[in-house]
């Protein structure tokens, strides 16, 4: 998915603005650092959890209840252990977009250490100025 796509999907949804932010891929395409993404991942809270339950069916994920909205977007009520407040409260809006810092989606991803994010990581770290 590409970002004017991601925008207008992400807005269908009719999500409370500041009770969900984007994580993962999503941010990565919303700074220009991918062209897209795969999918978008959000973390929900308060009204924006419950939007979400009325537009599909929770089920357990791996550490967090989720809930496919739409085709390519899946909203989660937590993140990993993650304070979901404090991503929430420190995203800021980028390309059209609410996104957690992207200290937190390399913070995700190197936790993960899946195949698929090696590169990213190796992007994120680039753009932030960190050492490999």
């Amino acid at each position: 998915m590409r970002l004017a796509e991601a925008v207008a999907r992400l807005g269908a949804l009719g999500l409370p603005v500041g009770h969900y932010a984007v994580h993962a891929s999503g941010v990565m395409l919303a700074h220009g650092l991918i062209d897209e993404a795969g999918d978008l991942d959000l973390v929900a809270r308060g009204p924006a959890w419950e939007r979400a339950q009325a537009l599909g069916t929770v089920h357990a994920g791996r550490w967090d209840r989720v809930v496919l909205v739409a085709p390519g977007i899946e909203v989660f009520d937590g993140w990993m252990g993650v304070d979901v407040d404090a991503l929430i409260a420190a995203a800021t809006w980028v390309g059209g977009l609410p996104c957690v810092p992207l200290e937190e989606v390399l913070a995700f991803k190197e936790r993960l250490n899946r195949e698929k994010d090696r590169a990213h990581v190796t992007l994120l770290r680039a753009h932030l100025g960190l050492r490999e």
